[in-house]
C-alpha cells in the first residue's frame, strides 16, 4: 500500500521492513497525515510483538503442526540414543507429526554463526544453546526471542518458571536453565593418588605440578571465571603461577580431559558431566570441586529471533528444560544445583558441600564486561608461553 512515504510490510517477528519508492513533496496537510498514519503503523507494530511475546500451549501447538518442522541445534544429550528419545517424547506429548532435524552444534560454534545469520534478519535453526556469559552479547543485539514462559506455559509446564531463573536480571525470558557445568580437579588416578592432589586453585602454580598441567586455552577456563568472586588482579596472578609451570594446553575442556584420560598430564581442570561420561567409557579420570572455589556456569536454551519454526521452537524448548531433561539428564550426567528434583544436581551440591567450596557464577550483566577485559590479559600471557 501506498501511504505517501514508503511500503510498509510487518514481516513474521513484527517488525517494519520498508521498501522505498519514491521522495515526495508533501505539504504541511499531507505531512501531518503521513505522520499519523506512521503512528497508527508503529502501535500496529508494537501491538505484533507484544502478542508474540505470550500463547497458550494450545497456540504454540497449533502452529508447530502448521509449520511441521523443527530445526534442533542442542549439542546435549551427546548421545544419539538419548536425541531420538527426546525427539520421539516430544511429539508424543503433543501429539505431533512434524518432521525434526537435529544437527548438533558446539556452542562456541554457535554463537558466531548466530552473529552472522542473525544481522541479516535470518537465521537456520530453532532452539540453540549457550553458556550465559556467551549468550548476553546476542541478547543485547535482540538475536535471542523474548517470551513470557512463566505466564503463557507455566500451568501446563510447571517447572518452566524455575527455568527462568538463575540468570542477571536483564536476561530473563531470553533465556531457559538447562544445566550447570560444574568445574573442578580432574586427574588421572594411574598418575597419582588422590591424598596428594593440589585442593585450591592456586595450588595447580606448586612446582611439584610443573609439566604435569593440562589446562584450557580458552582463556584458562575455568580459571578466568573466578574474576566474578575474587576480582581482575587476583586472578590473573593465579593464571600467571600455572602458566608458569609449563602447562599443556588444548583448545577446550573436553580436550583437557582427554590429555588427563591419555596421561598426557597428570592433573587439570575439566567439568563434573564430562569425567563421568569418560569413567561410562572406561577412561582413566577422577573429578572432585576445588576446596575454595568452584566455579558454575549456566547451559542456558534459547530461541533465535529468527527462528524459521518460531511455535514449534518455543514450544520444544519449553517441554525440553522441564520435562525432556528429566528423560535424560541422568544418563548424561548433567543437572542443575539448584533444582530439588534433580539427581545429579544433588549429588554435586554434595561434592562441593563436603569440600567447604565456594560456588562461583555471575550475577550481573556487568560482570560480563569485566571478564572480557580480564580474558584480554590472560590471552596475551597465552601467547607469550
Amino acid at each position: 500500500m501506498d501511504n505517501g512515504l514508503e511500503d510498509r510490510k510487518v514481516n513474521g517477528h513484527g517488525s517494519l521492513q520498508f521498501d522505498s519508492r519514491e521522495e515526495i513533496t508533501m505539504d504541511k496537510f499531507k505531512f501531518l497525515g503521513a505522520v499519523s498514519a506512521l503512528a497508527l503503523g508503529l502501535v500496529t507494530s508494537l501491538t505484533s510483538v507484544s502478542a508474540q511475546e505470550s500463547a497458550t500451549i494450545e497456540e504454540l501447538t497449533n502452529g508447530a503442526r502448521d509449520e511441521g518442522q523443527l530445526v534442533v541445534l542442542l549439542l546435549h544429550p551427546t548421545k544419539s540414543e538419548n536425541r531420538e528419545k527426546v525427539m520421539e517424547a516430544f511429539k508424543k506429548r503433543f501429539d505431533l507429526d512434524i518432521n525434526i532435524e537435529w544437527a548438533p552444534t558446539h556452542p562456541t560454534t554457535l554463537m558466531s554463526r548466530l552473529a552472522v545469520e542473525s544481522a541479516s534478519g535470518k537465521f537456520s535453526g530453532d532452539v540453540g544453546q549457550g553458556s550465559v556469559d556467551d549468550l548476553w552479547p546476542s541478547v543485547k543485539k535482540g538475536y535471542i526471542a523474548s517470551f513470557n514462559w512463566e505466564d503463557s506455559l507455566g500451568s501446563d509446564l510447571p517447572g518452566i518458571g524455575s527455568a527462568t531463573t538463575g540468570v542477571p536480571g536483564p536476561m530473563t525470558n531470553s533465556v531457559l536453565s538447562m544445566f550447570d557445568l560444574v568445574y573442578g580437579l580432574i586427574w588421572n588416578p594411574d598418575f597419582v593418588e588422590e591424598a596428594d592432589l593440589p585442593n585450591k586453585v592456586s595450588d595447580l602454580a606448586d612446582k611439584k605440578w610443573d609439566g604435569k598441567i593440562a589446562l584450557n586455552s580458552y582463556h584458562i577456563a575455568p580459571v578466568d571465571y573466578l574474576n566474578y568472586e575474587i576480582g581482575a588482579q587476583p586472578t590473573i596472578d593465579i593464571v600467571e603461577g600455572l602458566l608458569e609451570n609449563s602447562p599443556v594446553l588444548k583448545a577446550g575442556s573436553g580436550a583437557v580431559g582427554a590429555a588427563v584420560s591419555a596421561g598426557e598430564a597428570a592433573v587439570g581442570t575439566g567439568m563434573a558431566y564430562a569425567t563421568d561420561l569418560a569413567i561410562d567409557r572406561g577412561e582413566s579420570l577422577r573429578f572432585r570441586p576445588f576446596s575454595d572455589y568452584t566455579p558454575v556456569l549456566g547451559m542456558k536454551v534459547f530461541v533465535p529471533e529468527f527462528a524459521p519454526n518460531p511455535n514449534a521452537a518455543r514450544l520444544f524448548a519449553a517441554w525440553f528444560v522441564t520435562e525432556g531433561m528429566a528423560l535424560v539428564g541422568e544418563d548424561e550426567h548433567i543437572g542443575q544445583l539448584s533444582n530439588p528434583d534433580s539427581a545429579v544436581g544433588a549429588k554435586l551440591v554434595e561434592q562441593i558441600e563436603a569440600a567447604g567450596s565456594k560456588v562461583v557464577s555471575v550475577s550481573d550483566v556487568k560482570q560480563f564486561d569485566a571478564l572480557a577485559e580480564v580474558r584480554k590479559v590472560i590471552d596475551e600471557k597465552i601467547a607469550g608461553q
